[in-house]
């Protein structure tokens, strides 16, 4: 097994990041150590630029493995501990040691997230970090990254810890895959790659392959985000990296673990989730992104509408705020008001409050430019915070860009580094959908790794290198699967050659949608656990409304009396014994009359069931006898236009006591921020 820069991978490499109380903590983790451990140790630690180390000689006495102080060009060897010198910054290329100078003054410096970052990249399933004792949150980005990548991460029990806020800020991610003493952290290391190399790769590759498709059912079914179009090489290795963690050698037994664990179902959600953001990611895009988007959006505004702005997939929300002090600060150049609406989404709840909270540790500020750092944000202590101006624009949402439907008349689409999980199916489903999102002359604007692919005609690119595409002119021609009423199977392309958006194949979507609505009996398709997936034609004489494409909808609960009670036994038949099940006889129940239908529920390839319901006698209505006709008369215009008038009064009445209450509540805000500033 090799890394993806030519360097030999046969040694796991270990970062180690400390901080306060980590001299002890280091003598506890390496004293156990005998050789051969197969492990190579870089100690990345907060050290006084100013003072000569003594950190090597202190640790040599402590354990029998060689410590030695890095002068840089080391190549990685197992039983080794490299330990970073004063002043200095770390990284790893090709597995070997350089040593870097570090861009931002001290107190900004997060020398362990530089490593880490750097060796997630350069070792990947090879890597390994642990975070010890330490103040702050240097490590945390870091750790992502790690996970991101294959890696497998440790940290210190806070607990056992002199300072636990590292270990803390590490825990909170979620994404720890062993909290261990100090002493017992390289005997977990040992076991965990052990277990990993225990098995030919290729074999085992293909056993969890094998499993793919029932584990993202069951997280379908858990969490409600189906993975099935994620990347399959992601998903195999982030699987296999849970096995190793668990200690569970097929992929059949982790299947059943995951059926029968919720936690582990939790746990396995969050790594396919990972997602490495930082402020500001990729300096030089984001210029571009101010020259050749921002500024010409605010040159364009129409004075009386807002830009609008999406960020799917925004993960804690630092590209969110990114863009949003872009705007600020360009508009505040301009001299024009802050008109801006951004709508940050994901689906990882966890993050979201995240970013919602607008808290960040104080290491991130190095990120963000000096000048937007003095005007943006807050500092307290060890963390910071936006400032309400910049929090005020964004509207963090829990939001699936698969499964739900998406926004539209929005100005820029920031999608960064979101696409590249997706499989080549998934991609081209995504696409089109944040075509119809962008208005006519907005902006996509994708990570370094991404591409619109062979959607260039509607995204022709404005700044290749920086990945920044303009939606091009006209309403759409393809057919748009919107989410949730997307077909179950992915769409069959013609022949190499014929674009998507040809004639034939609109002309057939249009046609296949009149037979579906017009002339096909009432259909619906559905979940095996009964949730709408989709719905065609009128269904509204069997479902009490809403009837939705959305999913999330129990067809059993909106369906009326007298087809409730068949609907739930037919699908259970017909999920387990893979067959047709047909109920004749059935008497829909309204209030209105009762309608004789048969129900016909047929399994699909897929899993999901689909339901025809036919009439099958006319509808019976129910005879009312106290109903009296309408008497003749105009009393009711009469009694409609008092209603209007009152109503109209006590709107003014409601208009004016909005009024007062907002004076008073920008006055209770006014003294608010005069306490606010009195305090700090």
């Amino acid at each position: 097994m090799s890394d993806g820069n030519g360097g030999t991978a046969s040694v796991p490499v270990v970062g180690i990041g400390a901080s306060a109380g980590g001299l002890e903590a280091l003598r506890e983790m390496l004293t156990p150590a005998r050789a051969p451990t197969g492990l190579a140790f870089v100690v990345v630690q907060h050290l006084d630029p100013n003072h000569e180390s003594m950190l090597a000689q202190l640790l040599d006495r402590h354990t029998n493995l060689e410590v030695r102080q890095c002068e840089g060009s080391e190549r990685i060897e197992a039983d080794r501990v490299y330990i970073i010198p004063p002043g200095r910054g770390l990284a790893i290329r090709g597995g070997v040691l350089e040593l870097t100078d570090f861009a931002q003054p001290r107190g900004l410096r997060r020398p362990i997230d530089d490593f880490f970052l750097s060796l997630a990249s350069d070792q990947q399933a090879n890597a390994a970090c642990v975070i010890l004792s330490g103040t702050g949150a240097d490590g945390t980005t870091g750790l992502r990254a790690i996970k991101e990548n294959g890696g497998v991460s440790v940290v210190q029990r806070p607990e056992s810890a002199r300072y636990d806020g590292m270990p803390l800020s590490a825990v909170g991610t979620g994404l720890v895959d062993f909290v261990k003493p100090a002493g017992d952290i390289v005997d977990c290391l040992q076991a965990f790659f052990a277990r990993r190399t225990g098995e030919p790769k290729h074999q085992e590759a293909e056993v969890v392959a094998d499993h793919i498709d029932d584990l993202c059912r069951v997280l379908r079914n858990a969490v409600g985000h189906d993975f099935s179009g994620y990347k399959r090489t992601t998903l195999v290795r982030r699987v296999e990296r849970r096995m190793h963690v668990l200690g569970i050698p097929t992929g059949s037994a982790y299947l059943a673990r995951v059926k029968s664990d919720s936690d582990e179902c939790e746990a396995l959600f969050r790594d396919l989730l990972i997602n490495v953001t930082r402020f500001f990611r990729d300096t030089e895009l984001f210029e571009t992104l101010r020259a050749k988007a921002i500024q010409p959006l605010i040159r364009a505004r129409d004075p009386d509408e807002d830009i609008r702005i999406w960020v799917p997939g925004c993960s804690s929300g630092e590209e969110a705020y990114s863009i949003a002090m872009l705007f600020a600060e360009a508009m505040r150049e301009a001299g024009q008001p802050l008109a801006v609406q951004i709508f940050a989404t994901d689906i990882d709840e966890q993050m979201l409050q995240i970013a919602r909270e607008g808290s960040y540790p104080a290491a991130a500020l190095g990120d963000i430019p000096a000048a937007m750092r003095e005007r943006y944000t807050m500092p307290h202590a060890e963390r910071f915070t936006i400032t309400a101006q910049i929090r005020d624009m964004i509207r963090f949402s829990n939001h699936s860009l698969v499964k739900d439907p998406p926004f539209s008349r929005i100005d820029l689409v920031s999608c960064r580094n979101l696409l590249i999980y997706f499989d080549d199916r998934l991609q081209q489903s995504v696409l089109p959908l944040l075509h119809y999102a962008l208005r006519p002359g907005g902006y996509l604007f994708l990570g370094p790794s991404e591409s619109v692919g062979r959607f260039d005609h509607l995204f022709p690119a404005i700044d290749g290198h920086a990945r920044l595409f303009e939606r091009s002119p006209g309403s759409p021609s393809y057919p748009i699967d919107l989410p949730g009423a997307r077909s179950r199977s992915p769409r069959r392309r013609g022949e190499r050659g014929e674009r998507e958006d040809g004639p034939t194949l609109g002309d057939e979507a249009t046609a296949m949608r009149r037979i579906v609505d017009r002339y096909a009996p009432p259909s619906m398709i559905v979940d095996q656990d009964g949730g709408i997936l989709a719905a065609f034609g009128k269904l509204s004489r069997y479902f009490n409304f809403p009837v939705t494409r959305a999913g999330g909808s129990s067809a059993m609960t909106l369906a009326r009396t007298g087809l409730r009670e068949v609907m739930g036994p037919m699908l259970r038949q017909a999920r387990d014994a893979r067959k047709r099940i047909a109920a004749r006889d059935v008497s829909v129940t309204t209030e209105y009359g009762v309608q004789p239908i048969e129900v016909i529920c047929d399994p699909l390839t897929d899993g999901s069931l689909l339901f025809l319901f036919r009439d099958s006698a006319p509808f019976s209505p129910v005879e009312q006898s106290d109903l009296a006709d309408l008497e003749p008369g105009d009393d009711h215009i009469e009694a409609l236009e008092d209603e209007l008038r009152l109503t109209r009064h006590r709107l003014r009445s409601t208009v004016e006591e909005l009024e007062t209450a907002n004076e008073e509540l920008k006055s209770s805000n006014e003294e608010m921020m005069s306490m606010n500033e009195e305090l700090q």
